[in-house]
């Protein structure tokens, strides 16, 4: 570990939803009498979370199985595990095993992995990324639930870049284009000029590109990895972004080519 991971302060307590489906393995978040009703909060969880089920293959909500005895929160070193119930099939279950050690707390297994259930909910992005990209995607997923956040951001990174170069592919053949001008400008600058070809939240949110490459050049695997829900979440907000032009799209097509038929039909008919 370098200095800089040394120096790096844990981050804060997350809630038991994001820790059980967020926080990759093995990250430790302190612990002491200013969060102990945080951790109280975890470790005697009774509510519910929203997750894919692999055993449903859709999205469900799973509710606690708790043991109602244990060691409390409080004491310094001992384990604990949060079993959830699918509410469709009490069969499907996930389970996460926690740690709290030397004022710290850790997740030290669950099932199915991270990595499983993040793969299950992002196939519907493989239309609109391609197989390499989708690839990339698959491989940012894997190498957060595995405690690696820069190598993550890496991937991350070059699915946004695809969609800015995607953009810049159509925008070259249009009247008025400036290459000269797109292949000097900072990303900001080449975002600016591509706005119209780009997915809104990407236009708006285009600090998202900073936040990867700062997370690349100058944080810390454990910053990288705090940071890695949100910077997934945004890539997915513009890939949503892509699939509802698509889906929208596919049904202007078939309703025009429906609508034709039926014209060609009813005319047919009055002759």
């Amino acid at each position: 570990m370098n200095e800089k991971e040394k120096q790096a302060p844990l981050p804060p307590l997350p809630n038991t939803s994001d820790f059980c489906l967020n926080v990759p393995l093995y990250q430790s978040f302190h612990v002491d009498e200013t969060n102990y009703a945080e951790l109280r909060e975890i470790r005697w969880y009774s509510g519910h979370i929203d997750c894919y089920c692999i055993g449903c293959n859709q999205p469900s909500v799973f509710h606690t199985k708790k043991d109602m005895f244990g060691v409390d929160p409080a004491a310094k070193n001992y384990l604990f595990e949060h079993i959830f119930v699918c509410s469709r099939d009490k069969e499907h279950k996930l389970v996460f095993y926690f740690r709290i050690h030397n004022n710290t707390i850790t997740k030290i297994g669950q099932y199915p992995s991270l990595a499983d259930l993040a793969t299950v909910e992002i196939q519907k992005y493989r239309k609109v990324l391609g197989p390499e990209r989708y690839k990339e995607f698959n491989r940012a997923v894997g190498l957060a639930s595995h405690g690696v956040g820069i190598g993550a951001f890496v991937y991350l990174r070059r699915i946004f870049e695809n969609l800015i170069e995607e953009a810049h592919k159509r925008e070259m053949a249009s009247s008025g284009w400036n290459e000269e001008l797109y292949q000097k400008g900072w990303m900001d600058d080449k975002i600016s000029l591509l706005k119209h070809a780009l997915p809104e939240f990407l236009v708006e949110n285009k600090s998202l590109y900073s936040i990867l490459s700062k997370g690349i050049h100058e944080l810390t695997e454990s910053e990288c990895l705090s940071a890695f829900p949100i910077t997934k979440l945004g890539i997915e907000l513009i890939l949503d972004e892509k699939l509802e032009k698509l889906e929208r799209e596919r049904k202007i097509q078939e309703a025009s080519s429906d609508i034709s038929a039926l014209t060609k039909k009813l005319k047919s008919k009055d002759s």
